[in-house]
């Protein structure tokens, strides 16, 4: 429970000081007068790491997870089977300070498997438990393609952001073909958001009131969502995709009301989560728009 209530206080205490000590973002924010709402740029980052073929319907591999000097004392191994149809990932992470520590709009880990291309996919949100440790299983439609784990603001993200803070390494025992050709990726760079919340939308907490797990998780879920909510407002998706981000605000409301009515913490977290994706749908539209 102290580390629940740890991450919250880093969360949302933290916020006002985050942003009224921030001279980069309150210059940006008055030069393009908008006061109180959010910005948002998207600038190109590079950053290459090795990709790996692990062919078809091979014998279970391994590769090790590393820590960027973002994370350096973090740890990790990712098994991957390649099966008919689809490649199995099981990752096992720990020593993962929570992301809360790169600035307070970030809430969560997110895997990528990124194609010797480029090309990169949100392949799974990636939990910390209490003692920074984290597991994910999941699959995937890739044969060839290099992981990275990344910070965000919620879980749908569909670009990956420049804050990484894992990524893999061969072992001497990995089984599999390193491509020759390193994937470069393009990265969404940290600093970009501003969020000034007003206080009917916000879902924190009393300060210092105790919660379960399950409560816990309701509320990050919707913290997620009002993210995205922002982020794709603030990217112009108000004008260029209104039906959708209506949808999302419809969504967030609704996960609001069953969280006020105390219902299952499941059903709040499944509408917040539908928000928070639909958010990102919405500000996906509107960046395909843009000149």
């Amino acid at each position: 429970m102290s580390y629940m209530l740890f991450v919250l206080g880093l969360l949302f205490l933290g916020m006002a000081a985050a942003q009224g000590n921030n001279p980069a973002r309150q210059e940006s924010g008055n030069r393009e007068n908008r006061g109180s709402q959010p910005i948002y740029r998207v600038e190109v980052v590079a950053r290459t790491v090795k990709a790996l073929n692990y062919g078809h319907r091979t014998v279970p591999t391994k590769v090790d997870l590393k820590g960027t000097v973002l994370a350096p004392e973090a740890r990790g191994e990712a098994k991957v089977e390649s099966r008919r149809g689809a490649v199995e990932i099981e990752v096992q992470v720990s020593r993962l300070d929570p992301p809360s520590r790169f600035g307070n709009e970030y809430l969560t880990y997110v895997l990528w498997a990124i194609t010797p291309e480029g090309r990169s996919t949100n392949i799974g949100e990636l939990v910390l438990d209490g003692n920074n440790k984290g597991k994910l299983k999941v699959s995937s439609e890739l044969q060839a393609f290099a992981m990275i784990v990344t910070a965000e603001p919620y879980f749908a993200v569909t670009q990956p952001g420049d804050v990484v803070v894992m990524e893999n390494v061969v072992r001497p025992d990995t089984v599999g073909k390193v491509e020759e050709v390193a994937a470069k990726y393009e990265l969404m760079p940290r600093g970009h958001y501003t969020y000034v919340r007003p206080s009917r939308d916000d879902p924190r907490p009393v300060a210092g009131k105790k919660m379960s797990m399950d409560q816990y998780e309701a509320m990050h879920a919707l913290y997620q969502a009002l993210n995205a909510i922002q982020i794709a407002r603030a990217a112009g998706a108000d004008r260029e995709a209104g039906d959708t981000m209506r949808k999302a605000e419809k969504l967030y409301e609704d996960a609001r009301n069953l969280q006020s009515r105390n219902a299952a913490s499941r059903e709040v977290v499944m509408t917040a989560r539908q928000s928070a994706q639909t958010a990102e749908d919405a500000r996906a539209i509107s960046a395909k728009h843009r000149p």
